[in-house]
């Protein structure tokens, strides 16, 4: 097994980071309160409301699977990969939803989601180059 170069290291801390400020929007979402909700812009409060069940639980898989994959990334394992997966799936089932109604679909939700889905993309990507050019084991 060989030794990753800088850039595997560095991608890998800002995965790590992105997923923990995952992490703490998590444990924030449940308890938003209405006078918080009350604050969003008339569409987002819209978006909050008609939220499926199913959208939360798809986001602590998303959340829960991507740190953790994160953290098996910098431990160089191979089944890093299968937890970027799961949280690929996690997106989905949070995400699904949306494409319900079109009206859902502003610029700020879909711009944000696309981010996400870079993110997700990305560390996919970084373990499979890990494997590769075996950096994990």
């Amino acid at each position: 097994m060989s030794r990753p170069l800088g850039w595997f290291w560095l991608l890998a801390i800002v995965l790590l980071a992105w997923n923990v400020i995952g992490l703490v929007a998590l444990l924030f979402d449940p308890v938003i309160g209405l006078g918080d909700v009350s604050k969003l812009a008339p569409e987002q409060q819209a978006i909050y409301a008609s939220r499926p069940a199913i959208a939360f639980y798809g986001f602590v898989l998303a959340t829960f699977a991507g740190t953790a994959g994160a953290i098996a990334l910098l431990l160089r394992k191979h089944f890093a990969l299968w937890l970027f997966v799961a949280s690929a799936i996690g997106f989905v089932m949070q995400n699904a939803w949306l494409f319900k109604d079109p009206s859902n679909l502003t610029i700020e939700v879909l711009g944000f989601q696309a981010l996400v889905a870079g993110s997700i993309a990305l560390a996919i990507w970084l373990a499979l180059t890990a494997k590769k050019r075996r950096w994990s084991r």
